[in-house]
């Protein structure tokens, strides 16, 4: 499965992250911890920033899980790849 790695790490220190962070999003590279953003693009520019277009997992830091979208993405207007 594509970000299982980031997505084990992020459940491993969730409740960590909910102290400190909550409704933050965390920047995911491996079992690494890069970061936490008060906003889901600061954490995407700066995974593109460090990474380039290698895999990396923003997730929102929340009690609930919701599904998270980017409108761009999704309808072709921006393209995670380049």
């Amino acid at each position: 499965m594509a970000l299982e790695r980031e997505l084990n790490h992020f459940e491993t220190i969730k409740g960590e992250l909910l102290k400190h962070h909550e409704d933050q999003f965390a920047l995911i590279k491996g079992e690494t911890l890069v970061g936490t953003f008060t906003k889901m693009e600061e954490a995407y520019e700066e995974g593109v920033r460090r990474f380039g277009a290698e895999a990396i997992l923003i997730k929102k830091i929340s009690q609930h899980d919701s599904p998270e979208t980017l409108p761009s993405l999704m309808a072709g207007i921006i393209r995670a790849d380049t």
